[in-house]
């Protein structure tokens, strides 16, 4: 028992040893730099998209957040997607005081369709920019947005732009849960990959940012070449290097920021929505993934703090485990140092990684169990083809 008991630690520190690496180089692949300017008589046109539906708490900050870019030619084009609150209030009154404020009043979400696809594929339709910028309804841009964003996509010759925003983190829950989005990606996903042509399965899209050449856009498909997805984000990643294009993922916390749930309760629903679906609704992928995600990023704790209170502890099953909490501890103060996310989350780590695999096994059940995912009034379900469509509307 004894002898299994350090082999499982060596090869558990030795895995996290290179995800510590591979986190590393993630940050420093994504470190900010400075790219040659391009003269205002250069910038294409830019169609800024906003999909919105029962967004009256933020809708406001984010159209006047684009109405106010240090850019010269652009358009900004909002959906009210069929909302329930004052979302379509709140943009009328601004329609009055920006005219340049192009409104479109979504249509009844199509059967096949997400909601948030169905909202994009419309605003597309309406767009006229050589880029078409797609972003979340919970966002607020710098004014240099636009500027700094086309800079790095044409610099870097990008058919598909995705920035990580910076995070607003306001109660508790968001605090502990939220940063395990950029602690998961950072240790998982190996960044020089997802700049290569080709890789397809190392692709990441960031909803709250995707700038697209609209003829990479128009090459994909559009959102109707993932019109049933719930996370949309991630396929369009894909997509694009699944046709041979460009994808860059760079920084983007000094142009926009996002706050992505303001409760606990829409944590719980907002990833419950995302999670399965974002393994394909493959129950094997999300089970084999949930328990290396425990073993990893949780059970190295719980086995520290076992060994430290036990005398019969001897010195290898102490120290292993405690290098690998040294491991995580270090990853999570560089990637919360990265994307400024506070220290109460670093500290807290245990709990933020024993959170998700719980939240994932209650995606699995809602889906699994025809329940289906919630959110903003709509319920998505998986389909006989793993894909996801929306089955009702509250």
């Amino acid at each position: 028992m004894g002898y299994n008991l350090l082999y499982y630690n060596i090869l558990v520190s030795a895995i996290l040893f290179v995800l510590l690496i591979i986190c590393i180089w993630n940050l420093y692949l994504l470190r900010r730099r400075n790219y040659p300017s391009i003269k205002n008589s250069e910038l294409p046109f830019v169609s800024v998209l906003v999909p919105a539906r029962n967004e009256e708490l933020n809708i406001k900050n984010i159209l006047r957040s684009l109405l106010m870019q240090d850019y010269p030619k652009y358009e900004v084009i909002v959906l009210n997607d069929n909302s329930e609150d004052k979302t379509g209030e709140i943009i009328n009154a601004l329609k009055i005081e920006y005219p340049e404020l192009k409104v479109i009043t979504g249509k009844p979400l199509q059967r096949g369709w997400t909601g948030k696809c169905y909202a994009c594929k419309q605003l597309s339709e309406s767009a006229v920019g050589e880029y078409l910028l797609f972003t979340d309804a919970d966002t607020i841009h710098n004014p240099n947005s636009l500027r700094d964003s086309i800079t790095i996509a044409q610099n870097r010759q990008a058919d598909l732009l995705t920035l990580f925003p910076k995070m607003t983190m306001v109660t508790l829950a968001e605090k502990l849960i939220m940063p395990m989005l950029w602690f998961t990606v950072m240790l998982l996903l190996p960044f020089y990959f997802v700049d290569k042509k080709g890789f397809v399965k190392f692709s990441i899209g960031v909803g709250p940012f995707m700038l697209f050449k609209k003829t990479a856009y128009e090459k994909i498909g559009g959102h109707e070449s993932v019109r049933s997805a719930i996370v949309e984000d991630v396929w369009l990643g894909r997509r694009i290097k699944e046709c041979g294009l460009h994808l860059v993922a760079a920084d983007g916390h000094n142009m926009l920021s996002v706050r992505m749930y303001r409760s606990f309760h829409e944590i719980w629903d907002g990833f419950s929505k995302n999670i399965f679906a974002g393994f394909g609704f493959s129950s094997f992928a999300l089970f084999t993934i949930n328990i290396m995600y425990f073993l990893l990023f949780f059970i190295p704790f719980l086995l520290f703090f076992i060994q430290l209170s036990s005398e019969l502890s001897s010195n290898f099953l102490l120290i292993l485990p405690g290098f690998q909490v040294l491991i995580l501890y270090i990853s999570r103060i560089l990637i919360s140092a990265k994307f400024r996310l506070g220290i109460i989350s670093t500290i807290l780590h245990p709990i933020g990684a024993l959170s998700v695999p719980i939240v994932a096994l209650n995606s699995w059940r809602w889906i699994t169990l025809g329940k289906g995912a919630k959110w903003k009034g709509r319920i998505y379900n998986s389909s006989a083809s793993g894909s996801a469509r929306s089955v009702s509307e509250k």
